[in-house]
């Protein structure tokens, strides 16, 4: 009797008619992002910002499901090698064109976060989001400390960061999370025709207008992703992320009671 192998967590890279499609796919671990993914990803817009050929970014995952988040050696990272999710944010954000992601299923974490770095994002009605960082012990990450408050306020932003909590793509739609709500059958077919449409604009006047609409952040933003980043892996060598493992490992609570205040 063989054992199956299991399906290679990838990105599938498709450029046609103007547009770049990168699909996150890893069936196993509702496409949870790998170091390779991410670095296929960064990869690949690194190579769209300069074709010319490329117009559009269309971002998405497969099977029905956006993304889960990091995957477990997403963060791992040979000394004095900048890790591939850093990689991936800092290529997302400089990015010059304009990005449609297809939201469906789940998204959790960097799932949720990269959503800010896009432009156009059309959500199923079904899908949850969540970005449990501080329940694993860690910071968010992306800039998302600096763009949420700003986007919905401190208030609302504080209450998904801060209790990790589960929403809905009503809820990211009120919030300005996300472009707007579909029904499932009708999210991708939404998110192509806004790829296409984008495809066939003025291609400068639409970049031009698109960093316009993205300076207001300016050198704040780049300072506060490397600020987060920093925290993030510190907090993932601390007592607060193997409690939350150890917990999530042995089907418990987590209990960070005897952990003390830095």
């Amino acid at each position: 009797m063989t054992n199956a192998t299991a399906p290679e967590a990838k990105i599938g890279i498709e450029r046609q008619d103007g547009i770049l499609r990168l699909t996150m796919d890893n069936p196993t671990k509702k496409n949870a992002i790998t170091r390779e993914m991410y670095l296929e990803m960064k990869d690949a817009l690194a190579e769209a910002a300069t074709d010319c050929s490329i117009r559009a970014v269309l971002l998405r995952g497969a099977g029905g499901v956006f993304s889960s988040g990091n995957d477990v050696n997403g963060f791992s990272a040979s000394k004095g090698q900048v890790p591939a999710p850093v990689q991936f944010v800092e290529e997302i954000v400089r990015f010059n064109k304009p990005i449609v992601a297809q939201v469906e299923g789940l998204a959790v974490g960097i799932g949720v976060t990269m959503l800010l770095h896009c432009d156009i994002i059309y959500a199923a009605e079904d899908t949850k989001f969540r970005m449990p960082f501080v329940n694993l012990g860690v910071v968010p990450e992306a800039g998302s400390s600096f763009l949420l408050p700003r986007l919905m306020g401190a208030a609302k932003a504080a209450e998904l960061v801060l209790l990790g909590r589960m929403f809905s793509a009503a809820e990211a739609e009120s919030l300005g999370l996300v472009s707007s709500v579909l029904p499932q059958e009708e999210v991708a077919a939404a998110a192509e025709k806004a790829a296409a449409m984008l495809v066939k604009q003025p291609p400068n006047a639409m970049m031009r207008s698109r960093a316009l609409m993205r300076d207001v952040a300016g050198e704040g933003l780049a300072e506060r992703i490397e600020l987060e980043f920093k925290q993030f892996y510190e907090g993932l060598k601390g007592p607060e992320f193997a409690e939350a493992v150890s917990a999530f490992a042995e089907k418990r609570e987590p209990d960070f009671s005897n952990i003390p205040v830095a």
